[in-house]
């Protein structure tokens, strides 16, 4: 149903992390990452991303990958990205729906006559 690549899946279980790094920090690096995976997956094509991020053992109020990860998909940053209606949250994964790559088209710039150019009209456009 979801045709997920190897790619498409990110396992938010990093083992013990570094103690040298402050927990807000790394949750602060979690939602960029977050993020960028997002990015990548639409920027490849793809319709789906998944995100493995473990059930939430924390108290209420607590940051988890888990409150990350929906954090994120509830933001303004996500909205370009995703479809929400068509996104399924689970207890222990999160699955993103990616809105289509917008087309981008350059309109053609015109050239007139650099004969009929006025000195207000520096360019030659008519």
């Amino acid at each position: 149903m979801f045709d997920l690549a190897v790619s498409d899946e990110v396992d938010l279980h990093f083992g013990p992390r570094d103690r040298s790094v402050s927990y807000d920090q790394v949750m602060r690096d979690l939602i960029s990452l977050i993020e960028d995976k997002v990015r990548d997956a639409q920027q490849r094509g793809r319709s789906y991303v998944m995100f493995i991020h473990g059930s939430s053992t924390s108290r209420r109020g607590r940051r988890t990958a888990r409150s990350q990860v929906r954090g994120f998909m509830r933001s303004k940053a996500a909205t370009p990205l995703i479809e929400r209606k068509y996104c399924i949250q689970h207890n222990t994964v999160f699955i993103a729906k990616l809105r289509p790559m917008p087309d981008v088209t350059v309109a053609p710039v015109l050239l007139g006559d650099p004969a009929n150019s006025s000195p207000n009209n520096s360019c030659g456009l008519v």
